[in-house]
């Protein structure tokens, strides 16, 4: 194993201990949705939970008196409310929220149905549907030694199952035969309801002779099943594009003498290409794949065309029935006249999907939480953002996971933007800054998803703030609410509808919303093509008085080339523009002083996947500058992303460096410098 394979394994078992594996962000992201024309930043969406600063320097606490200073030094704007004494000192103790007792967990619909074909005996002991993820539990019995299971194949009556991202199955022996477990990753959802859905299920079993080659199929059905909505997380690699390859990991089978694994590929230009190396490590625990040696391939059973794509079912020995990890790797493609595809493809699993959790089915641990209780020390409001200080007390490391949330008296959410920092050595204090945003207009029956209202009303913020902590556990979840009634200073606004040139560009401040701890930017500008070009989050600098600071939030608001074209009242820059909103933790100091507002540079977001031709442009230019990389673009039942994989880089230079050169061969750099001076009287 190098160098590389070793540092990504640690840093993967590293997220895998501080990211809960049941974390499902599915229904917060359902019931957060924005109107389609009111898109957001993609690394920056307007989500309540979403944590999008990571702004805030924290400093360590003594002594037992808490200065507000101390907790967001760092934070320019919270260091001058502080400085201006607009700090309420709340010190209010909560313990958990009684709530109605708890929905229990839905358990799967048993089913117990058999069949028998030449005195092999298949029964389908029950069945579990839930958006993400859909498991059945199914017995074997009178199985030769010449004839396996094949996988499974679920369907559904009016539903088309969207994002398939792999499936596995366990085989393990039982007192008369063989016990079952299939678990497939994929999306069943019916968008027209947000309700739980009801669905007819055809589930078939194919039995296969040693060889691969079919010999019948036991065919089940299971009507009206419910399709739940559970917490869900995945750490899972579906589909890894490598060199401009895409290979898939479309399933693993594990049986007490063999583990089989199905790969699929697209079919290369060259003749012939197949795996002929591949490697597989398997441990109980994550961190334990870099001891563990490797199983070799022990030969490709079958090789099939599907479509556009050619497959394999690779054969290695059988894994450990406790293994929860595996790293398989597939170094090249090659073929019979010698050509060759270069890799790697590696694709690791940080939870085998036979091992997930079926309520009803699996004992589900419990832990006690003892006499939790969270103390509010300390609140600011304005009209752009609130921001709290908390303290928890009776919990462990693993139950301090929190959401926080603000909500109107009525009980409704209100739309914001929020981060949730750990105050440096102090596990127990806990700073959340919440900023508001516009509420979206989705509704579920008429009814609005998000308080309507303004936050501040006659100069205060009145309502709840609501603090969950292991908000993503289906069960021991406890939600603590305080009531606040805080002084909420107003914004001051100004509309300078100051034009800049630069580069052939037009760039207007159209718009300032300025409170104590916070500003809104509202743009309008001409872009240098259809793109989704942005001010470049590097390059744009607010600085009022001596005070600076990057921008923290970003929102689209007119592009016709993102069908968006509702014009907003305060945009007066004419013809076919941008216009933008952009935040920035730093304030006003309620004193005579310059507002200075530089972007030096728009940047290109990077799309989904990159063309192929642009691509292998780039890579070359970078060639050129003695630079040698890959971009790597992945897939799994946890989502997806890309990124690079550098493999050589003249001495001295960064990482940051080498993808700054990447996009700027890309061409995702437009640089010109917009400058805007306003005086501030407030």
């Amino acid at each position: 194993m190098n160098a590389e394979e070793q540092i990504k394994i640690a840093l993967q078992a590293i997220a895998q201990r501080e990211v809960p594996e049941t974390t499902n962000l599915w229904p917060q992201i359902v019931t957060h949705l924005e109107h389609p024309e009111r898109p957001t930043m993609k690394l920056m969406p307007r989500i309540v939970w979403m944590m999008v600063w990571l702004l805030i320097a924290l400093a360590l606490i003594s002594g037992v008196a808490y200065a507000l200073y101390n907790y967001f030094r760092g934070d320019a704007g919270m260091e001058a409310v502080d400085q201006a004494g607009l700090i309420s000192e709340l010190n209010i103790t909560a313990m958990p929220t009684p709530l109605p007792t708890a929905t229990p967990v839905p358990t799967p619909v048993p089913l117990g149905k058999a069949q028998t074909w030449n005195g092999v005996t298949i029964t389908l002991n029950w069945i579990y549907l839930t958006e993400m993820w859909q498991a059945i539990g199914f017995s074997v019995s009178g199985l030769s030694e010449s004839q396996r299971v094949g996988i499974p194949s679920l369907a559904f009556d009016r539903i088309q199952p969207l994002q398939y991202s792999g499936a596995g199955m366990l085989l393990s022996p039982a007192a008369q035969g063989l016990e079952g477990r299939y678990v497939v990753h994929q999306i069943v959802r019916d968008d027209s309801t947000m309700a739980e859905d009801v669905t007819d299920v055809n589930i078939e079993i194919p039995l296969l002779a040693e060889d691969g080659s079919f010999l019948t199929r036991f065919r089940f059905s299971a009507p009206r099943t419910v399709i739940h909505q559970l917490p869900y997380g995945g750490g899972n690699t579906y589909a890894i594009r490598m060199n401009g390859l895409e290979m898939s990991l479309e399933w693993v089978v594990l049986t007490p003498t063999e583990t089989r694994v199905k790969l699929c590929y697209e079919l290369p230009d060259e003749s012939g290409l197949k795996i002929e190396q591949a490697s597989l490590r398997s441990a109980e625990d994550f961190a334990d794949l870099l001891s563990v040696s490797s199983e070799s391939l022990q030969r490709s059973t079958e090789t099939t065309l599907e479509g556009d794509r050619q497959c394999e079912v690779l054969l290695f020995p059988a894994m450990a029935p406790e293994s929860r990890n595996l790293v398989l790797s597939v170094p090249s493609l090659r073929g019979a006249d010698g050509g060759q595809r270069r890799g790697p493809w590696e694709f690791t699993w940080s939870e085998m999907p036979w091992q997930r959790t079926v309520p009803g089915i699996d004992k589900v641990g419990t832990q006690s939480a003892g006499e939790v209780t969270v103390t509010l020390l300390q609140a600011y409001a304005d009209a752009l953002r609130v921001a709290v200080v908390y303290q928890l007390s009776g919990t462990s490391p693993d139950q301090s996971a929190s959401l926080v949330e603000l909500l109107d008296p009525q009980g409704k959410l209100f739309n914001t933007s929020q981060s949730i920092t750990q105050v440096e050595n102090d596990p127990t204090t806990f700073i959340a800054s919440l900023s508001f945003s516009e509420p979206p207009t989705q509704k579920i029956d008429s009814l609005s998803l998000f308080s309507q209202r303004q936050p501040v009303v006659d100069g205060r913020f009145v309502g709840k703030l609501k603090i969950t902590l292991n908000p993503w556990q289906p069960e021991g979840s406890q939600v603590f609410l305080f009531d606040l009634d805080l002084p909420a200073y107003p914004p001051l606004v100004l509309t300078p509808a100051q034009s800049v040139l630069s580069a052939g560009l037009e760039m207007r401040l159209e718009k300032l919303e300025i409170t104590p701890s916070f500003t809104n930017v509202y743009l309008c500008y001409q872009k240098p093509s259809a793109a989704d070009w942005m001010p470049s989050h590097q390059a744009t600098i607010l600085q009022i008085g001596q005070a600076s600071a990057p921008i923290s939030d970003y929102m689209l608001l007119l592009d016709e080339d993102y069908e968006l074209r509702d014009r907003p009242e305060w945009a007066t820059l004419t013809g076919k523009v941008r216009c933008v909103k952009m935040g920035f933790p730093i304030g006003h100091h309620a004193r005579p002083e310059k507002l200075i507002l530089t972007l030096d540079e728009l940047e290109q977001s990077v799309p989904e996947v990159i063309p192929e031709d642009q691509l292998q442009a780039a890579l070359q230019n970078l060639r050129q500058q003695g630079i040698e990389m890959d971009w790597v673009t992945f897939q799994g039942n946890g989502g997806g992303g890309a990124g690079p994989v550098i493999k050589h880089k003249p001495e001295g230079m960064s990482d940051e460096e080498v993808l700054r050169r990447f996009y700027q061969a890309l061409g995702y750099y437009f640089q010109a410098t917009w400058a805007f001076e306003i005086e501030l009287a407030p």
